[in-house]
């Protein structure tokens, strides 16, 4: 089905893919492997308790004694060397006695000894004898050599078997082979000989020149494949060798039961990467064959399903590409794949079989990453071609908000719930009196382009610029959620910014500034206002222009940042943040309340506390009482706010305020 298969991409597919036995597992929903079969181990306690591996072949014939009610004993180990003659001839004796044992011996592809007659002559019997030959020629894997059982033992087992498996272009082990060629003859692994023998029913297999084209045991039928996909289990019954040898578990335990014998010691590496993990015993991909075989949990492939998946997730990514949101087509496009691939794995938990996830999601997201690219391709030259139109009347963040909304053309606005920010340069006109006006310019860059910064880093857009004031809103165009948070971590930022730009200007000189911010927030229109032949996208509304009388107070009371209540209310983050009067300010008729924020370092904290106090015998009309707290406070950590309301104090002394007064103070100036 797939023509184009190099080596370096089938390798990812197949990594990719495999991550279908970690979900499986991870649901609870892995199979159960065929309850009469165990595996007996030589495992880490029996090297420690019987020595190294291999053993003496005595021990070995004791261990097997334990096993003789098993139905079919298949060894993953092979006794390709002679030990004591005595030793030898008493485990030849002990496999011949139980008449269950089936052999194992190993195939390579290089040798130093070649397969010797005799070899040849007991291996003979162990070959399959039902298969036909659909072509003259054979695509089943041959290998020259076999490392094979001394003959004393060869003769004494019940049949034999290889027990080689092949790693794929990876090198982790999936598969599993039905049939390899030695000499001549077709010979079956340990999973399909012990089988045969414990169903006493014999295999069907019919060879083409492509290798096995059908293969049947028991119910269970392969077709068009040499290696069958091992369905891997997470339930394996491993059985310590030690304990078959020493009794602990009993004869009769094995009694009927298929029992496979082989190495998982670490030390002596029969160890295989699998889907499952790095370093599962290989005598596991035998147990995992018999019971695939036996329970028919053979995962198959289903190319035309394959194909259908790949032709119908491009189709669909196609169809999506003519959706006009961006964000849309990629949640679409996501969802597809999402969805394509839930079908995948459903198909292999309920069904075993096997879709390659690979093949019908990468050439689709390079399908989908391509169609974007020429999207925005054709997004960007209609984008120049706005900005050549607009670019030279509008501000670039209208621009944007042009390409995004064209419709948004139209006059008029919504209303929204914004943060307004007012910031004014302190000092700047007195300054502009000594400078020339390339120099003004170029100061004045220096001011407000580090200042600009500060609010598009928060998010914020800048509105426009007055002179050497600037007015920036925040939750427009676009929301911001926490828009009251970031404007106030804006004005604390813009202070920061002002000190590294005064310490600049000390060095060359020039006189330092300062700065003045007032924030609000609150429901206001924005849009496009002006008329038909100029217009800017701007806030308009009572909330605006408080903000902008808030930034005048800074003057009045000596601060740098003053922010209404309607602000304070909306803020989730802990500024350090005092309270500093109700005030009535020009052209209102309601009073609000103002607050500053501070840098919450040095004695900020004390400050605050002790100012709040005076406060509340200042609304307490406590006037001699808070004079000397604010007079202490100017005095002690030189607050400059605090001889603000000394002055207010003492006016109130020689004036008292009525008798029915709140505490709000009119303002007669901007």
């Amino acid at each position: 089905m797939y023509q184009f298969k190099p080596s370096f991409v089938d390798r990812f597919a197949l990594g990719l893919e495999d991550s279908k036995f970690g979900v499986r597992s991870a649901l609870g929903m892995s199979p159960k492997p065929y309850e009469d079969m165990v595996i007996v181990t030589v495992d880490e306690v029996s090297v420690n308790l019987l020595g190294r591996w291999p053993w003496r072949r005595d021990i070995i014939a004791d261990t097997f004694a334990n096993l003789s009610e098993a139905q079919i004993v298949a060894l993953d180990i092979v006794f390709s060397e002679e030990s004591e003659a005595l030793r030898d001839e008493y485990l030849a004796e002990q496999i011949y006695d139980m008449d269950n044992v089936i052999l194992g011996f190993f195939l390579r592809d290089n040798a130093t000894q070649k397969t010797t007659e005799q070899a040849l002559y007991y291996l003979e019997d162990c070959a399959y004898m039902n298969f036909e030959l659909a072509d003259e020629t054979v695509g089943v894997k041959e290998f020259p050599n076999a490392e094979v059982n001394i003959p004393i033992i060869a003769d004494s087992g019940l049949t034999c078997a290889f027990f080689n498996t092949e790693a794929d272009t990876d090198g982790v082990y999936r598969r599993y082979p039905l049939s390899y060629i030695h000499k001549g003859m077709l010979f079956p692994p340990i999973a399909v000989q012990t089988l045969r023998y414990y169903l006493n029913q014999d295999s069907e297999m019919v060879l083409d020149s492509e290798g096995v084209d059908y293969f049947k045991l028991g119910d269970t039928v392969i077709e068009d494949q040499s290696y069958f996909k091992l369905n891997f289990y997470d339930d394996v019954t491993y059985i310590s060798a030690y304990d078959v040898y020493s009794g602990k578990v009993k004869p009769e335990f094995f009694q009927d039961k298929i029992v496979v014998v082989g190495v998982t010691e670490v030390g002596v590496y029969d160890m295989r990467p699998t889907p499952q993990s790095p370093i599962t015993p290989g005598v596991s991909l035998h147990y995992a064959a018999i019971s695939n075989l036996l329970k028919d949990h053979i995962i198959r492939t289903a190319p035309l399903l394959d194909m259908a998946l790949i032709v119908g997730v491009l189709l669909l990514i196609f169809l999506v590409s003519f959706y006009k949101k961006q964000y849309m087509r990629w949640l679409l496009d996501f969802f597809i794949i999402v969805m394509a691939g839930f079908v995948s794995y459903s198909l292999f938990f309920s069904e075993f079989i096997w879709l390659r996830e690979f093949y019908f999601t990468i050439p689709p997201i390079l399908f989908m990453v391509t169609l974007e690219g020429f999207a925005f391709f054709k997004s960007e030259m209609e984008a120049l071609e706005v900005k050549k139109a607009f670019g030279s009347y509008v501000s670039p963040e209208l621009v944007e908000e042009i390409l995004s909304n064209p419709e948004g053309l139209e006059l008029g606005g919504q209303e929204r719930e914004i943060s307004v920010l007012f910031s004014d340069i302190r000092g700047f006109t007195t300054l502009s009196e000594s400078l020339t006006p390339t120099a003004l310019v170029s100061m004045l860059n220096r001011l407000l382009d580090p200042m600009t910064n500060v609010i598009l880093n928060n998010r914020g857009m800048l509105d426009k610029y007055i002179g050497d004031a600037m007015m920036a809103l925040f939750n427009t165009p676009v929301d911001v959620e926490d828009h009251p948070d970031k404007a106030v971590l804006s004005a604390l930022e813009l202070i920061r910014c002002l000190k590294g730009i005064n310490a600049e200007f000390e060095k060359e000189g020039i006189p330092v500034v300062d700065v003045g911010v007032g924030i609000n927030t609150g429901t206001v229109v924005v849009g496009n206002m002006g008329s038909r032949v100029r217009f800017e996208y701007t806030a308009i509304g009572d909330s605006v222009n408080l903000a902008s009388r808030l930034e005048g107070l800074c003057k009045q009371y000596k601060t740098r940042i003053v922010i209404s209540e309607f602000t304070m209310a909306k803020l989730s983050h802990p500024f350090l943040i005092r309270r500093l009067d109700r005030v009535l300010v020009k052209g209102k008729v309601k009073p609000v309340e103002i607050f500053e924020p501070m840098e919450d370092e040095g004695n900020n904290r004390e400050i605050k506390e002790r100012f709040e106090k005076a406060l509340e015998l200042y609304y307490s009309k406590d006037f001699n009482s808070a004079l000397k707290k604010f007079r202490s406070l100017g005095d002690d950590l030189g607050d400059r706010t605090s001889q603000v309301f000394v002055e207010r104090c003492r006016l109130f002394m020689e004036e008292p305020p009525p008798e029915d007064w709140d505490g709000v103070f009119t303002l007669k100036t901007k």
